[in-house]
Parts: C-alpha cells; sequence; structure tokens
C-alpha cells in the first residue's frame, strides 16, 4: 500500500516528526505527590505563596496554580502598581480594604493549612521579583479539598495565573473555567473581598487600568535600557533583567508569571509580546537544558 502512494508516506513521516517535535505537544513534568507536608509561618507569607515543609524536613516556598491574593503588604512601586491592578479587578476603591483582604487571606491559608496536607508539584520554577527560589504547587487539604478553589470560593483570591492539568487529571482549560464561573459565583454572593466591589464602579475601574498600563507601557518604550552584556536565563532571570532585553514591565512580569518555557518561542503565547517584541528580545534571552 505505501509503496504505491510514496508522496503520501512522506508527508505522514514529515508530519509526525514535526508533531513529535512541537514544543506545545512536549509532555510537563509529571507532578509529584508528598503527604504530610506542614505549614512553616513566615511574616512575609501571602494566601497564595508560603513555606512548606516537606516529609524530608526540607522547607520550600510554594506558589499556588491557577490563584491570585491581594497584596498584604506594599513596599516598592511595583507593588504599589500591582496592588491598584489587583483593587480595579475587584472594583473595590479603598486600597486599605484590598490590603485587609490581603491579610485575611494569608490568615485564612495559614489556618487552613494548620492540619498535615499535601502537596503536588513538579517543582516548576515560580520565583517572583525577589529570585529567591520557589514552586508552583497544588495543595490539597486535610479535608481533602484543592486550596486555590477554596480561597475563590471564599472570595479570597481571583481566578489568575499560571495553570497545568490538575492531580485529579482536569485539563488547564476545564480547571480555568471552572474556577472562572467560582469567582463569578463568589462575586455574585458577595463573598470576602466582593462584598466591598462597586458593581456600577468595576467595569470603569477596569478600563482605567488597562489606560494606565498602556501609559506606563509608552513610557518604557520610551526608555534606552541598556541591554544584559549577556543572554540571561528567561526561566530564573529576575524582573530587572528581563527588562533590560526590552520587554516592558508589564510582560516581564508576565513571564515570570508563567515560568517555565521550554524555548524562547514559546514567549509568543503571552499576550502583549508579538513577533516583533519576539525578535527584539531573543538575542538577549536564553533557556537552560533542565531546571529544578
Amino acid at each position: 500500500m505505501w509503496k504505491a502512494y510514496p508522496a503520501f508516506r512522506n508527508h505522514l513521516c514529515l508530519l509526525f516528526l514535526f508533531l513529535l517535535g512541537s514544543p506545545c505537544l512536549k509532555a510537563q513534568k509529571p507532578l509529584e505527590t508528598f503527604e504530610g507536608c506542614t505549614f512553616v509561618p513566615q511574616e512575609w507569607a501571602d494566601g497564595d505563596s508560603f513555606m512548606v515543609k516537606f516529609p524530608d524536613g526540607q522547607n520550600r516556598v510554594l506558589r499556588l496554580y491557577y490563584v491570585d491574593c491581594v497584596e498584604q503588604s506594599v513596599s516598592t512601586d511595583s507593588d504599589k502598581r500591582r496592588l491598584r491592578e489587583q483593587s480595579r479587578y475587584f472594583g473595590v476603591k479603598d486600597y486599605r480594604t484590598a490590603v485587609e483582604y490581603g491579610k485575611i487571606a494569608a490568615t485564612f491559608t495559614a489556618e487552613t493549612l494548620s492540619k498535615s496536607f499535601t502537596v503536588h508539584t513538579s517543582f516548576a520554577d515560580a520565583r517572583g521579583r525577589s529570585g529567591k527560589p520557589r514552586y508552583y504547587a497544588f495543595l490539597t487539604t486535610a479535608e481533602g479539598k484543592d486550596l486555590s478553589r477554596v480561597l475563590v470560593e471564599n472570595g479570597l483570591a481571583r481566578a489568575f495565573g499560571l495553570g497545568r492539568q490538575t492531580p485529579s487529571g482536569t485539563s488547564r482549560d476545564e480547571y480555568d473555567a471552572f474556577l472562572a464561573d467560582l469567582e463569578l459565583s463568589s462575586a455574585i454572593k458577595r463573598k470576602g473581598i466582593w462584598k466591598h466591589s462597586d458593581p456600577d464602579a468595576i467595569i470603569e475601574m477596569r478600563a482605567t487600568e488597562r489606560e494606565d498600563m498602556r501609559g506606563l507601557e509608552s513610557i518604557d518604550d520610551a526608555l534606552v535600557i541598556r541591554p544584559p552584556e549577556s543572554p540571561v536565563d528567561v526561566n530564573t532571570a529576575s524582573l530587572e533583567d528581563l527588562m533590560r532585553t526590552g520587554l516592558r514591565e508589564s510582560l516581564a512580569d508576565a513571564v515570570i508569571q508563567n515560568r517555565p518555557f521550554e524555548n524562547i518561542d514559546q514567549l509568543i503565547n503571552i499576550n502583549g509580546i508579538g513577533p516583533v517584541t519576539l525578535e527584539k528580545v531573543k538575542p538577549f534571552l536564553r533557556i537552560e537544558t533542565e531546571h529544578n
């Protein structure tokens, strides 16, 4: 049969090789499961980022998949911009109220994790602006609930951030949609921070945020930034180092939030990074062959 259709056979072979090498089809590292983990209190801990003691005795900082809690402390201009964006997302005009719910979320997480729990992680790099090691993870509470889901359900986090297939096998798209629906339900019920949301102002507040971001981006574009002397690793570089490659702060932050990447071309999947931007920053970026 194949001898009669040599061209068809060749096309099939090429298609197979293309799919085999396609970065979007490469499997993610499988999740590892660690039972009997315990929460390690830290002053800096947020509702979605905190320290955990693993069964082997090591302390590791984890960042929850899929969710973003409001900042509970603001010390830098970057923190202020992030708090402003979060407040506008929730439709909360009073920044003090927003920060208070950042603290409430941190307390809620600490109390929820007062009993031993289970961590599911592939140790994907989630380091933030500080550059300190941090890993994305799912957490299953002692009651058998997904912590990300519980935070959204109680109005203490928004469905926002990096995701992947869940430990139970739910696809990323499906769980994204589920959490978005859960967030809407929480907002309608006025749970958590949503009870302070102004329904009449939220559309305007979000539109203002988008306009302000465009203004910041135009300033970033106008600044002359000295590029790094040698390419920086896209999976470990700090926010500042990524910005030196020519990325605006919002895009550099999005890169950090969506790490790790298997190749530089995957940056095109980030909203705001088009072919022109990608070609501009490519010479200043690299990817190590392996990351923890």
